[in-house]
């Protein structure tokens, strides 16, 4: 089980842009929340995650949402898991409003429903190359 980002295209942003402007402490804290879902080799359910409801949202699948926090910093990751049982990040924002936004929510589905199609690539190449 390895941690994937999925690639830019035209439907994403590139999530390492994402992790390079928020802080440190809080990109380590994701990091550290999906290595333990690796670590155990399943995504456990804990106060911090729950799932996109499909219901509302209109879409087939599991597309979890984990929240982080960081002193004022709040972020949302939304990932799912890959045929071979492998994380991929599909979209993260920072927290601003309760509920979910409707565009994050969207965009993530979107990515989503097209993920066989887009690239990925592992979360530990994007840190060699620099972009944290």
């Amino acid at each position: 089980m390895q941690i994937h980002l999925v690639e830019k295209s035209k439907l994403t942003r590139p999530l390492y842009d994402f992790f390079d402007s928020v802080s440190e402490r809080l990109c380590t804290k994701i990091f550290n929340k999906l290595q333990s879902y690796v670590e155990h080799g399943n995504v456990y359910k804990c106060n911090s995650l729950k799932t996109l409801n499909s219901r509302i949202w209109k879409y087939k699948g599991t597309i979890y949402k984990l929240r982080v926090d960081n002193d004022k910093e709040s972020a949302r990751v939304l990932f799912s898991k890959s045929n071979d049982g492998d994380l991929i990040i599909i979209h993260a924002f920072i927290k601003s409003t309760r509920k979910t936004p409707k565009k994050e929510a969207y965009q993530a589905v979107g990515i989503y429903q097209t993920l066989e199609s887009i690239d990925k690539v592992l979360w530990e190449t994007c840190i060699n190359m620099g972009k944290r």
